[in-house]
């Protein structure tokens, strides 16, 4: 996120004629001109943190520029699962949906191997999720058939309780969806949440979890020790997880046994051998770790950044022309950690306990 994509992306939301409502009027509050004195990520504390309500309350148009609602039929509209409340809205235009999703997956491809032109099977939430339309054009990037998909209500599944009868009978209904299409279609490439595919692979036959050759999960954190049991139960496939929303897009795990240039390849730190260390591959994109606040009441430092080796919470700055996310404070939290180009990625990554209601992670 270099000075001038800053200064372009903030000229375009901050213009007083055709800028975007929200944010001239959270300049009108803070009284200082913010195309002026907001130089670069340093400055973007001097914002004040997003107001998460106003992603749950406003119209979604208030968030795009004027300037840019002629072109309101192209763009791509999102909303997030509702872990932690109301469901957030954005939208994104085609060439950012591009940016935010495609882009850093065929990178990750590229680095880890990820087979091409296989048979998907997606099962996840579709509707106003973007996670659906990304698993589309993921399997297409690679030269493969749209996937298969299964439906998945994330926002009723939340409202069960785990081991109630309406859980169960939910998710018995996805899974016996999932099964016949495996059972039918050859499929050899799966994109679904860590609990569901974990349910998943204890319902299918060695024979078909043999045939699967790749494996993509998002939606929720994959540990490692449930990734070394899908390794075990999947021996062929390459397992590549994402770590992202629908808000800002996806990042990816470095892939640290690459040869570096001049050098032989880096060992992430110890402790973390085991560990996915996802690093942002979007110039638009700015995922901050900050000091963890003691409760959900205290305020959240958003001027300083924890140091490498340490634990913060997740705040997200993402700077698109078509809507604008500065000092948005995240459920998660990560360990920094220093990657091979000296950018900083995230590991271990978990929720915040005062964030994330109790019994709402539901299976994404």
């Amino acid at each position: 996120m270099n000075a001038h994509h800053i200064a372009t992306v903030l000229a375009l939301h901050f213009d007083p004629e055709q800028g975007s409502a929200y944010w001239l009027e959270r300049q009108h509050q803070l009284g200082f001109d913010v195309r002026r004195e907001i130089r670069g990520r340093a400055d973007f504390h001097r914002l004040g943190p997003m107001e998460v309500s106003a992603l749950r309350t406003r119209p979604v148009t208030d968030f795009i520029p004027r300037a840019l609602h002629r072109d309101l039929a192209t763009m791509l509209l999102s909303e997030t699962g509702g872990t932690t409340g109301d469901p957030c809205r954005r939208v994104f235009a085609p060439e950012e949906f591009t940016s935010a999703f495609i882009q850093p997956w065929l990178k990750a491809v590229a680095e880890h191997g990820f087979p091409h032109q296989g048979r998907w099977l997606f099962v996840g939430p579709g509707g106003p999720h973007i996670i659906d339309r990304s698993a589309r054009s993921m399997a297409r990037s690679l030269g493969s058939l749209e996937p298969f998909t299964v439906d998945c209500d994330v926002r009723w599944i939340k409202r069960q309780v785990k081991g109630s009868a309406g859980f169960t009978l939910y998710m018995d209904h996805v899974l016996a969806q999932a099964m016949n299409i495996i059972a039918h279609q050859q499929i050899d490439t799966l994109f679904t949440t860590p609990p569901l595919l974990v349910a998943l692979a204890a319902l299918m036959r060695p024979e078909q979890r043999q045939r699967i050759r790749g494996i993509h999960t998002g939606g929720m954190h994959l540990d490692a020790r449930t990734a070394g049991a899908l390794r075990t139960q999947f021996p062929r496939a390459v397992i590549l997880p994402g770590f992202g929303n629908s808000l800002f897009g996806v990042t990816f795990p470095v892939r640290w046994d690459r040869p570096q240039p001049g050098g032989a390849p880096l060992a992430p730190p110890p402790g973390l051998e085991h560990e996915d260390v996802f690093q942002v591959g979007d110039p638009a994109l700015w995922l901050q770790l900050a000091p963890i606040p003691a409760s959900g009441q205290a305020d959240q430092d958003l001027s300083r950044s924890v140091a490498p080796g340490q634990r913060g919470r997740v705040i997200v700055h993402r700077l698109d022309p078509s809507f604008l996310i500065v000092n948005l404070a995240e459920r998660d939290t990560a360990i920094a950690v220093v990657c091979p180009d000296g950018d900083l990625g995230l590991a271990c990554v978990e929720p915040l306990a005062f964030a994330t209601p109790a019994g709402r992670q539901g299976v994404y």
